[in-house]
């Protein structure tokens, strides 16, 4: 399938996050992510390269973080490019895991050192006034700015290479597309593309105008864009939390596009959201449905892991019914009163 994969990771099933993101040392209220798709969710579409190429012995390759932002984005402005800002503290160990890991990888640093400006903003000690004027309230996180200084894209929390490869990769088109789109309003391809590169980033609002019109200047399926543009529509109340209703979208979009080379894809996205919703039982069924149906498409593959780790969750489970129940602790025995002297 060209230019569409919804990429639902089968390893928001299998496993849990390697890395965890640290909230501030300050009291106060809890810090929140922005709404975003569930975890594991990378997006609806599949970028190129999603994986960083296997690092190879060569000569350490550093990112030169620059720490003053004012000149970063002017750095920026004269070379056309990004600024990535990365949002730091010494106590957090995932901001650590980030910097001596993620940010370590040769393929990572490379990819940053030729597209971005890099910036790292140090909350260790206290919060910085960048941070504060960007509402940044967990650690890490990564802020884009394009280079007229507006916000592209953040990625709140911890991501390994593998995952922000991708990230990398669309955030540094991004410009491209929005300007593409821009020249040309009504060009279907223009459209489809930038709303697709937002739909991998996880922007489902932002990207549903470009979807819609992408959809309406295709409306024989012209390459396949009609159907595709629907199937991303159908999840943007994902980004809400309204799973219900994408998933009585999906199956309207299963009905009208039935033969669709995309259909095993969105019977595999109705199973990962049901799993997500914790109906292991129900999305069971879909992820077996996917299999029958559709034995060869390389979906299959991740639905026999996913029906692998819904099996061994409900074997858990049972397990977990037919222990005997906890004794509960026994009271304190009484103690005779003490008769008073004399």
């Amino acid at each position: 399938m060209r230019g569409l994969g919804l990429a639902l990771l089968a390893c928001a099933i299998l496993a849990a996050p390697a890395m965890a993101a640290s909230a501030p040392k300050a009291a106060g209220k809890p810090a929140r992510t922005p709404a975003a798709l569930p975890p594991g969710v990378q997006g609806p579409a599949e970028a190129p390269g999603k994986t960083p190429p296997a690092p190879v012995k060569t000569p350490a390759i550093q990112i030169v973080w620059r720490q003053d932002l004012d000149a970063a984005q002017k750095e920026a402005a004269q070379a056309g490019r990004i600024v990535l800002i990365f949002f730091h503290a010494d106590w957090s160990q995932p901001c650590r895991l980030m910097d001596r890991g993620t940010f370590a990888n040769p393929a990572i640093a490379q990819f940053v050192l030729r597209n971005f400006i890099p910036i790292k903003v140090d909350d260790s000690r206290e919060t910085s006034p960048v941070s504060t004027k960007y509402q940044v309230r967990l650690y890490p996180t990564l802020l884009f700015l394009g280079p007229g200084g507006e916000p592209l894209h953040v990625v709140p929390g911890p991501r390994p290479p593998a995952e922000l490869y991708p990230i990398l990769q669309q955030v540094e088109a991004l410009p491209r597309l929005v300007e593409a789109q821009r020249n040309t309003p009504d060009d279907r391809e223009a459209n489809f593309n930038l709303g697709n590169a937002l739909a991998i980033l996880n922007q489902m609002k932002r990207g549903e105008p470009y979807l819609k019109r992408a959809a309406q200047l295709a409306p024989n399926n012209e390459n396949g864009r009609l159907s595709q543009a629907r199937l991303l529509l159908a999840v943007v109340p994902l980004e809400d939390g309204d799973s219900a209703l994408v998933l009585r979208n999906i199956d309207q979009w299963l009905r009208e596009f039935k033969s669709a080379p995309e259909s095993p894809v969105a019977v595999f996205y109705q199973g990962t959201i049901l799993f997500q919703d914790g109906k292991l039982r129900e999305a069971r069924v879909y992820f077996e449905q996917l299999r029958k149906e559709f034995p060869k498409h390389p979906k299959a593959y991740d639905a026999d892991k996913a029906i692998e780790a819904i099996d061994a969750r409900l074997r858990l489970m049972e397990q977990a019914k037919k222990a005997p129940p906890e004794a509960p602790p026994k009271p304190p025995a009484k103690q005779s009163p003490v008769p008073p002297e004399g």
